[in-house]
C-alpha cells in the first residue's frame, strides 16, 4: 500500500469521523435543546403567572390599605362619638342631679308650710276651745280702749305673719316646681340629642364593620396570593434549577466537544506537519484550541464604562415586594447608563443568548471552561448568539431593565458546576 493510498484512507477516515462527530453532536444538542426549551416555555409560564399575580396582590394591599385608612378613620370618629355620647350623659346626670336637690328643697319648703299651716290651725283651735272664734273673745279682759286696740292689732299681725310666711314658701315651691320643669326640659332635649348621636354612632359602627370585613377578605386575599406566590418562587427556584443542571450538561457537552474539535486538529496538524517534513518544508504550528482560557487571561469587569454596584451577592431586601430574596450576582449600574456596552469577562462559548422567561430579560450566559460560566442579565439588546466563541472584551450586549428589574443595570453571575457564587471572588472594580 503506497503513500497516496494511506493518505487517502486517513483522510476517507477523517471525513467519516468528521460526519459522525457532527451527527452525534447534533443529536445531542438538538436532545439539550428539547430539554431546555422545555423547562424555559416553563419558566416563561411561571413568569407571567408570577407577574399576573405581582399585579393581582399589588391591588389588593393597596386596596386593603386604603381599607385600612377608612377603618382608622372610622375608628377615630367612633372615638369621638363615643366622647360626645358620654358628654351627654354627664350632661343629663348634671340635671338629674340638679332636681333631685330641686326635689329635696321642694320636699324641705312643703315641709315648712305644712309646719305653719299646723300653727296656725293650733291657734285657731285654741281660739276655738275657748269659746268663742270671733273678735270679741279677744276683748275680754281689755280694761281700756287702748287695751281693745292692742288685742285687736296682736291678732292681725299674727294672722298676717302667718299668711305671709305661706305665701312666702308656696312662692319658693312654685319657682323650684319651675326649675324642676326646665331641667326635665333639658334632660328631654340632651335625650333626644343622644338618641341622635346614638343613632349616627350606630351608622358608624355599621360602616366600620362592613369595612372591617371588606379588610378581612382583603388580608385572606393577600395572604392567598402571597402564598401562591411563594409557591411560584419554589416552582421558578426548582425549574432554575434543573435549567441550571441542563446548562451544566451544556457545558460539559460544549466541553466535550472542544476537546474532540482540539482533538481533530491536533491530529490534522500532525498529519500536516509530517506532510511538511515529508515534503522538506517548514512548518508553522498553529494554535489548535478553540479560545484562550480564562485561567490564561483571568476575569474583568463586565461594564468598563460603568464602575459602580449597586447590589451585592447574597440575601436582599427587595423594596418594591416588599420581601427579602437571595441575590445570585451583583447589579451593575449609575445614572444614564442604558444602552453602555456590556463585555463578556473572558472569553468562552456563548451557549444563551435571548429571553428565555427566566426574570433576567435579554441575557447572556457564557461557558469559559472547566464547569465555570457568567450570566450577564436584563439587557436591552444582544450583540451575539448562541454558538458565538467570543474573546475576553468583546462586546455581547448592552445594558437595559428587560426582566424583572427596577432600573437599568447589568446583573452579572458567575456559576460554578451551575451552581451561583460570589462573582467578587473572580472580579473586581479595577481590572
Amino acid at each position: 500500500m503506497n503513500k497516496n493510498t494511506i493518505m487517502k484512507k486517513a483522510v476517507s477516515l477523517t471525513a467519516a469521523f468528521c460526519m459522525t462527530f457532527g451527527i452525534m453532536s447534533s443529536i445531542s444538542i438538538d436532545l439539550f435543546a428539547d430539554t431546555q426549551s422545555d423547562l424555559e416555555a416553563r419558566q416563561a409560564e411561571l413568569a407571567e403567572e408570577r407577574k399576573s399575580i405581582e399585579k393581582d396582590l399589588a391591588k389588593y394591599k393597596e386596596d386593603a390599605k386604603e381599607t385600612e385608612e377608612y377603618l382608622a378613620d372610622y375608628d377615630r370618629k367612633m372615638k369621638l362619638q363615643e366622647e360626645q355620647i358620654a358628654n351627654i350623659d354627664e350632661q343629663i346626670k348634671l340635671y338629674q342631679d340638679k332636681i333631685e336637690e330641686i326635689s329635696a328643697d321642694i320636699e324641705t319648703r312643703q315641709a315648712e308650710v305644712d309646719e305653719g299651716v299646723e300653727k296656725f290651725r293650733k291657734r285657731l283651735r285654741s281660739i276655738y276651745i275657748s269659746g268663742n272664734d270671733s273678735y270679741a273673745s279677744l276683748l275680754v279682759g281689755a280694761t281700756d280702749f287702748y287695751g281693745i286696740l292692742t288685742r285687736l292689732e296682736f291678732a292681725e299681725r299674727i294672722s298676717k305673719h302667718d299668711n305671709d310666711m305661706i305665701e312666702g314658701l308656696k312662692s319658693k315651691i312654685t319657682v323650684l316646681n319651675k326649675d324642676i320643669e326646665e331641667n326635665e326640659a333639658n334632660i328631654a332635649k340632651q335625650e333626644e340629642l343622644k338618641e341622635k348621636e346614638e343613632q349616627y354612632y350606630a351608622e358608624l359602627s355599621e360602616t366600620y364593620n362592613n369595612h372591617a370585613e371588606t379588610k378581612a377578605m382583603q388580608d385572606a386575599m393577600v395572604q392567598d396570593y402571597m402564598d401562591r406566590f411563594d409557591d411560584i418562587v419554589a416552582d421558578q427556584q426548582r425549574v432554575e434549577q434543573e435549567l441550571q443542571e441542563e446548562i451544566r450538561r451544556k457545558q460539559e457537552e460544549a466541553e466535550r466537544r472542544r476537546k474532540e474539535e482540539e482533538e481533530r486538529r491536533r491530529k490534522e496538524e500532525e498529519e500536516r506537519k509530517k506532510q511538511a517534513e515529508a515534503n522538506g518544508e517548514e512548518y508553522v504550528e498553529q494554535d489548535v484550541s478553540s479560545f484562550t482560557s480564562y485561567t490564561d487571561t483571568g476575569f474583568i469587569w463586565p461594564v468598563p464604562s460603568v464602575r459602580n454596584m449597586t447590589d451585592t451577592y447574597g440575601d436582599r431586601y427587595i423594596q418594591e415586594e416588599g420581601r427579602t430574596a437571595f441575590h445570585g450576582g451583583i447589579d451593575i449600574s449609575k445614572p444614564g447608563c442604558y444602552g453602555e456596552p456590556i463585555v463578556a469577562s473572558a472569553g468562552g462559548e456563548v451557549i444563551t443568548a435571548g429571553d428565555t422567561g427566566n426574570g433576567f430579560g435579554y441575557h447572556v450566559v457564557i461557558d469559559h471552561g472547566n464547569s465555570i460560566a457568567t450570566l450577564y442579565g436584563h439587557c436591552s439588546s444582544l450583540a451575539v448568539k448562541a454558538g458565538d466563541i467570543v474573546k475576553q472584551g468583546d462586546v455581547i450586549g448592552y445594558i437595559g431593565s428587560t426582566g424583572y428589574a427596577y432600573g437599568n443595570h447589568c446583573h452579572f453571575e458567575v456559576r460554578v458546576n451551575g451552581q451561583r457564587t460570589d462573582p467578587l471572588n473572580y472580579v473586581n472594580i479595577n481590572n
